[in-house]
């Protein structure tokens, strides 16, 4: 049999005969490594990794990134499973003066039998650009999330109400599924483009408005003549949140600036889809979005035969089975796994269900494990559910707007800007609000290999707090 390449090196992003780096020495960097010895297609120069020395002796030399500088390269390729990290990385590359289209990620795209499979390319020709053809054409650069999306889609909404002539294409690594399924219903979405930075850095200024979107809103390129032929009123709006982004005196990066962000936001009663507000420009004034489900669906989900029955998810992209990688926000997989006993023991009629994808790491005693499920399956999932649990993170946001009560572990994460009002929020009393505050923010801010924050809410705790309302569910 062919070997299947999950992992497949990004051809179509890089010329033949490149000098590479590959940013990672696990797994994915060493796949990468091997499909170029194999073919000769680019020559490696080191692999960065900030792991750099626990690993052994290689055929190429494992470097620290700070010595980045000291490498010839055309290209820097970033071997992650997932992208949950990308931006740290890209923007820790390029303050050391690399450019943006120098850095490429491509991430998991389904199983490949040949190195060089076009089932696996995008050719740029095929994306039909917004400014090509709209009257005023926006480019907005999102991170990977799928709450990315979710939470976004809000700010979407409040930009096309200030520009309704406007056609919007997203830039985004590895989310653009997210983008497509929650934004189906949005005249106004152009095309969602997968990318790791490249086709934004090299298409934004063709653009009569760009602008990147992470906790705060960076204009990244304005066209104001162009945009005030069409519409005066978003040209002069846009003018406004540029010089008041400048006087608010932060940026998204680096990315500690974000925790004062934060703190300002909490301070004013914000929350993770008002704090856009800041420029006091846009007008979000709710946690509100409209997710669509597609009825050609419904048939898939019933047929697994769901009635009663809970949902969870363990893992938030860095947790899975093969990416060991823990972030400090995660609730330890023992605690899940005790839940669950809990649970069944005094609901043994409810189901308990496990949602993830291919990579998440199984919970034991589960009903159901529902790993790798199209993402129109999931919403009726998570729509047809008891409960769902969760740390913050994508599922959540999904659920919650899907309406579906959540029960959520906070520590790290602000629960006065990441949470919902509707839904049940264990918070611990020992530690939390760390969130960006140090660069490496996925890790414990007091260095705790066992984060307190999260190692203090037990099984016990979460049953408890469920309870009340899992009662009424059910009778």
């Amino acid at each position: 049999m062919p070997e299947k390449y999950t992992y497949l090196f990004p051809y179509e992003k890089i010329p033949q005969g490149s000098r590479i780096i590959i940013y990672g020495a696990g797994d994915v960097g060493q796949e990468y490594l091997k499909q170029m010895l194999l073919t000769g297609y680019a020559d490696v120069a080191c692999f960065l990794d900030r792991a750099f020395d626990k690993y052994p002796s290689m055929i190429i030399p494992v470097l620290s990134p700070e010595k980045v500088v000291q490498v010839e390269f055309d290209y820097v390729v970033i071997a992650m499973k997932t992208a949950i990290f990308y931006n740290d990385i890209s923007n820790f590359l390029q303050e050391k003066g690399v450019a943006a289209e120098q850095i490429v990620h491509i991430g998991a795209r389904g199983e490949c039998n040949s190195l060089y499979t076009e089932e696996s390319k995008t050719e740029e020709t095929d994306i039909d650009y917004a400014y090509k053809k709209a009257p005023i054409s926006i480019a907005l650069k999102f991170g990977p999330g799928l709450g990315d999306a979710v939470i976004k889609k809000r700010l979407f909404r409040e930009i096309v109400k200030m520009a309704p002539e406007a056609k919007v294409d997203i830039y985004t690594p590895g989310g653009a599924k997210f983008i497509k399924s929650f934004y189906a219903d949005e005249p106004n979405l152009n095309c969602a483009i997968d990318d790791g930075g490249a086709l934004y850095a090299q298409h934004h200024k063709e653009y009569g408005l760009s602008m990147s979107i992470f906790f705060m809103i960076q204009v990244d390129h304005v066209d104001y003549e162009k945009i005030e032929r069409v519409n005066k009123f978003f040209a002069e709006q846009i003018r406004v949140h540029v010089q008041r982004h400048s006087e608010y005196g932060l940026s998204p990066f680096p990315t500690v600036q974000n925790h004062l962000h934060f703190r300002r936001s909490m301070y004013q009663g914000k929350n993770c889809y008002t704090f856009y507000n800041y420029t006091d420009v846009f007008h979000i004034g709710d946690q509100k979005v409209n997710i669509p489900v597609q009825d050609k669906y419904r048939e898939d989900y019933e047929a697994l035969g769901l009635h009663r029955y809970i949902t969870f998810n363990y893992g938030n992209g860095a947790a899975g089975k093969e990416n060991k990688e823990v972030i400090s926000k995660q609730w330890p997989k023992e605690y899940f796994e005790n839940f669950v006993i809990l649970f069944k023991k005094k609901y043994p009629d409810i189901e308990v269900v496990q949602l993830g994808d291919d990579y998440t790491e199984p919970i034991s005693n589960v009903d159901r494990i529902l790993f790798g499920k199209d993402l129109e399956i999931v919403k009726y999932i998570l729509k047809g559910a008891l409960l769902h649990l969760d740390i913050e993170g994508g599922l959540m946001h999904l659920a919650t707007q899907l309406g579906t009560k959540c029960a959520v572990i906070y520590g790290p994460t602000q629960v006065e800007l990441f949470s919902y009002p509707q839904n049940i929020n264990i918070v611990s009393d020992k530690c939390k609000n760390c969130y960006l505050l140090y660069p490496e923010y996925y890790k414990c801010a007091r260095g705790m290999e066992k984060p307190e924050c999260m190692w203090s809410i037990l099984p016990e705790n979460v049953l408890s707090e469920i309870e009340t309302y899992l009662e009424e569910k059910v009778k």
